[in-house]
């Protein structure tokens, strides 16, 4: 009787010994690995640094009152934190390929904590500024951290790119761009504009804890070589300065002084030269020209980001001060870009090839900034809420679309760099969106200059629509098992 059972189990599959079916076994153990206890930490995480680019908004004015500064000086809170963001995220990107995204992460966190503490108990308008910059290195370790995890143990199971699985993590960490500002504006109106820096010490140590319980350790891939080697200094330090020229570059338009040109030119050189002829480069050049796909990705996200921060920085104050909206009515009406964001985000996941998932919000995009291009301060409430939604699309959808290409696109142990590139291309988005934001509004905000940010947009939008048809890799499957 025994033997019978036990040969009925091997017929169907079953394991004699457990009486598992090894396929279910199997799923289970992907349920397991990719399941809550590993995504309730790596999205804890991923949410801090979108909420921390915009939360600072409705801190700007009484801190600049209290420190007896005036807007330019506090636009240096939100541009540090794009600053340190943009050029942190692929260098944590390359130390999670290295060393395991584990440690990142966990560093991260402790990173963020910090920053709260520095922030809260700061003097000086300087320590703010420092505590911004901590903030943006600490954020921007914990998504492609987060992302390199996920293909860590995509790899290990032997299973597809978990395109459910970073879909939620993109949610988590982009439609939370436009949660931001009511969350701040509760903060300053109810504590102080030092809640919004203090709020990071507790989220930083719970994001921590969280990772210490749940994440998996990780291995190192190379223990043999120098960290200095691993991270090619030269090419992190010629890559920092190209970056923060160019958002010196950005703050002067529309005449920048030509010293700051040519070092922009200069230093662009030298990292292009340098990095070509390092053994191992923290930018792959070559890497990047043979996979077409991944540097026309980063330019999609480059677009597509200066779109929905222009959005974000520049209908924001048109709707407070052009429409007369107050500073709270303006942050709600936001909210419905997150929420069609996160739908979005849902509907990306779905098919195996990422077009459509990317030309619906490049349509948008464009869809949406026409519109911009006529409104004035006599559109009604109900017309306002379903423009401003329209650029939920790209800021859901798209992002989503965008990271499974480059998840996919990236070579297995450069996964992790991959994605802080494309964060990288996010936020130069921002900082050009932010120059052409005080450009449009510097005779005063009101509706002329939405009409020039909505035209700006138009033409962003146009070439948008046809980088991404132009694409032909986005017509391949992307469900393959990973490389």
């Amino acid at each position: 009787m025994t033997a019978s059972v036990h040969d009925a189990g091997d017929a169907a599959g079953a394991s004699p010994r457990t009486g598992r079916h090894p396929a279910r076994t199997a799923a289970a153990r992907r349920a397991r690995d990719l399941g809550p206890r590993l995504l309730v930490p790596l999205c804890a995480g991923a949410v801090l640094n979108p909420v921390n680019s915009t939360m600072i908004a409705t801190a700007l004015s009484p801190i600049g009152r209290e420190f007896g500064v005036g807007a330019g000086a506090t636009a240096w809170l939100v541009s540090v934190m794009y600053l340190t963001s943009a050029i942190g995220q692929p260098v944590a990107g390359r130390l999670a390929d290295q060393f395991g995204p584990r440690r990142v992460f966990l560093a991260g966190g402790v990173l963020v904590a910090v920053a709260g503490v520095v922030g809260a108990l700061g003097p000086t308008f300087g320590w703010l500024v420092a505590a911004r910059a901590v903030v943006g290195l600490g954020t921007g370790a914990l998504y492609p951290a987060a992302v390199a995890m996920v293909r860590e143990q995509a790899d290990r199971l032997g299973v597809p790119a978990p395109a459910r699985v970073l879909g939620l993590l993109n949610t988590a960490s982009l439609v939370t761009l436009t949660v931001g500002p009511p969350i701040g504006g509760v903060l300053v109106d109810t504590v102080g504009w030092r809640a919004v820096f203090a709020v990071n010490a507790p989220l930083g140590l719970l994001v921590t804890a969280l990772g210490v319980l749940y994440l998996p350790r990780s291995r190192p891939r190379n223990r043999t070589v120098a960290a200095w080697r691993l991270l090619d200094v030269p090419g992190v330090a010629l890559f920092s300065g190209t970056v923060t020229l160019l958002l010196l570059v950005l703050t002067e338009l529309p005449r920048p002084p030509w010293l700051l040109v040519l070092g922009l030119a200069g230093c662009l050189l030298l990292l292009v030269l340098t990095e070509l002829r390092s053994r191992s480069p923290f930018l792959d050049i070559r890497m990047l020209a043979r996979n077409l796909p991944l540097p026309v990705t980063y330019l999609r996200v480059a677009l597509t980001f200066l779109v929905v921060y222009g959005v974000l920085f520049g209908v924001t104050p048109w709707l407070q001060e052009g429409r007369g909206l107050s500073a709270t009515a303006a942050g709600m009406l936001l909210l419905g870009m997150s929420a069609v964001g996160t739908l979005a985000s849902l509907v990306a996941v779905r098919g195996s090839r990422p077009l459509w998932p990317l030309l619906v919000p490049a349509l948008g995009v464009l869809a949406g900034s026409l519109a911009l291009t006529v409104l004035d301060s006599a559109a009604s409430i109900a017309v306002l809420a379903c423009v401003v939604a329209v650029f939920g699309l790209p800021n859901g959808m798209g992002q989503v679309a965008n990271q499974v290409v480059v998840y996919r696109a990236a070579p297995l142990e450069q996964v992790g760099a991959a994605i802080g590139l494309s964060r990288t291309a996010q936020y130069t988005g921002a900082m050009i969106a932010t120059s052409i934001t005080g450009l449009a509004y510097a005779p005063g905000v009101g509706d002329p200059g939405l009409h020039v940010l909505g035209w700006v947009f138009s033409a962003v939008g146009f070439v948008l629509v046809v980088v991404t048809v132009a694409d032909r890799s986005l017509r391949r499957r992307v469900d393959s098992p990973p490389r």
